[in-house]
């Protein structure tokens, strides 16, 4: 039985009717969503049992000439009290913003993630399995001939979506599967009980309400000294204030911040990616600080590049005599005809060659992948991590593996004997925060961690000489969940009801949130339909 089939089944006419008559009202959905999760809503909004809670959601039309009621005491699990009782709060129409939409849900809210751990003297090994019954996810930012011209595909995967929420049909492109995960050697407080949650903020980009363009570009630390125009994640304490505030605008002096670096004060965050990474054998090197940065030190040169289109056409193509007319066929790649293999994505001094229109075999549907690997450029910290991956029957198994000791600024530095707090997550087809989270384990590098929150939150990486043999070495199945828009700011901001011991680092999200992970990633859903007119 498929997660979808394990929710709560939407309300039939009859209980739909008899709710929105008890409520005096029409429960109203933005353009493009469907009427069954509608319904669903609409029965979880039921469950709370007042006005009060449809109308702070922003998703409840009062009739007109109603006489206004006097509003109820909200409790602690309203998410909002600064709503006019007769004022209706508009939502925003989500179908045309190009961030993150609430109406866009993955077709299974949780997945299990199959997880192995070893290392020996020299080195640490990470090995994942997981099932996703998705094709193509090697494939990433296609550019496709249409129409006479060559135009871009970055789109999610059309086949994540669940078909019965919202607009999840809108999208046609490809976006390759993913998996990265945050480790930390004890310095950042709150990653053992907050994990990745601990990262993503208001202004965060692709959610509602990010910051980006010139008033990112205009700030003295993100444009001036980062040269972006956008925000990605980072932790709170690069920021000034309490351990816990987190402006996005309000960054410590980069003197602060070049110290906690040096100090470990970082969350270490690599990462295997399906086409931009794992045809030449790498995964990418994160640290997550004051900014979602890249590798720390220099010289360091990335395993993917980009092309562009230059006269009309990309800059490179397959090699004709690896890749018959130096192409690929759009139809074939969504009928899932094109196997994982070395000829399925550009790698530069193995299968690519400059952009030939004699040689090139252009027609409607043509696809030449806009990224590509350069193996043999990589260097530094780019360097670190090697990676295998594969997909075969529905199941992807993705192998990751570096040095214990780099000795580089941002990397986390392994020791046999120490214990480390660790958090995976899975991209399946889809970009910014579709994607699975987990929650906080103890890693130990030989030992048992001790008194974990949880009797699940314990990991051990077991020794081995050479490499490890996977089929000897314990499997830990980690269940990851879609955890939503939820962010730190809306967790610290005083309208979480457990505000304070967050505050406080006092609470782990083991102990709060110990119900079926399902549960909890519906629950996220609705959270985030609430929060929505907030950001």
């Amino acid at each position: 039985m498929s997660n979808k089939d394990k929710r709560e089944p939407p309300l039939d006419d009859e209980e739909a009717a008899a709710i929105e008559e008890e409520l005096n009202g029409k429960f109203t959905m933005p353009r493009g969503s469907s009427e069954t999760h509608r319904r669903r809503l609409l029965g979880a909004i039921a469950g709370a049992g007042t006005v009060a809670v449809a109308g702070c959601l922003g998703l409840f039309e009062e009739p007109e000439q109603r006489e206004p009621e006097e509003p109820e005491e909200p409790d602690d699990d309203d998410v909002d009290d600064d709503d006019d009782d007769d004022d209706v709060v508009e939502r925003p129409d989500y179908t045309a913003i190009d961030t993150m939409m609430p109406d866009w849900v993955m077709k299974d809210l949780v997945i299990p993630l199959d997880t192995q751990i070893a290392y020996n003297d020299e080195q640490i090994f990470f090995n994942f399995t997981w099932e996703w019954d998705v094709p193509n996810g090697w494939f990433h930012d296609l550019f496709v001939y249409e129409d006479d011209e060559w135009v871009r595909y970055g789109d999610p995967n059309p086949g994540v979506a669940d078909p019965d929420y919202g607009v999840g049909d809108i999208f046609n492109g490809f976006t390759e599967d993913r998996l990265s995960f945050m480790i930390d050697d004890g310095s950042v407080e709150g990653f053992a009980n907050f994990g990745g949650w601990l990262t993503i903020h208001e202004g965060t980009r692709t959610l509602p309400g990010a910051v980006e363009g010139e008033e990112v570009e205009d700030h003295p630390h993100h444009g001036d000294i980062l040269e972006n125009d956008d925000v990605r994640k980072y932790i709170p304490q690069s920021r000034n204030g309490e351990w816990w505030e987190n402006d996005w605008d309000d960054v410590k002096d980069q003197e602060e911040l070049d110290e906690m670096l040096e100090n470990g004060e970082f969350l270490d965050m690599p990462m295997l990616r399906a086409h931009r990474g794992a045809p030449g054998g790498y995964g990418t090197t994160h640290c997550i600080l004051d900014h979602r940065h890249g590798a720390m030190d220099e010289p360091s040169t990335r395993i993917r590049n980009s092309q562009d289109i230059v006269d009309g056409n990309p800059e490179f193509m397959f090699d004709p005599d690896v890749v018959e007319g130096g192409t690929l066929d759009l139809d074939e790649i969504y009928e899932g005809n094109v196997p994982q293999t070395d000829t399925h994505a550009l790698i530069e001094g193995e299968n690519m060659v400059p952009f030939d229109e004699d040689e090139a075999d252009v027609y409607e549907g043509a696809v030449i992948p806009r990224r590509y690997s350069r193996p043999d450029a990589v260097e530094g910290p780019g360097a670190i991590w090697q990676v295998d991956a594969t997909y075969e029957n529905g199941t992807w198994t993705m192998e990751m593996w570096r040095d214990l000791s780099v000795g580089f600024l941002g990397e986390t530095e392994f020791e046999p004997g120490e214990v480390y707090d660790f958090s995976p997550a899975v991209h399946g087809g889809g970009a910014q925060r579709w994607h699975w989270v987990g929650y906080p384990y103890k890693l130990g590098l030989g030992v048992e961690p001790e008194d974990p929150v949880h009797e699940d939150a314990g990991l051990v990486a077991e020794e081995v000489d050479g490499r490890p043999d996977w089929d000897e070495i314990e499997t830990y199945t980690i269940p990851l969940m879609y955890p939503g828009q939820t962010d730190w700011t809306w967790l610290v901001s005083g309208e979480h009801p457990r505000v304070d011991e967050i505050r406080n680092d006092e609470i782990n999200i083991w102990e709060y949130h110990d119900e079926d992970p399902e549960a909890f990633a519906q629950r996220m859903i609705d959270l985030e339909e609430a929060m929505a007119p907030r950001k």
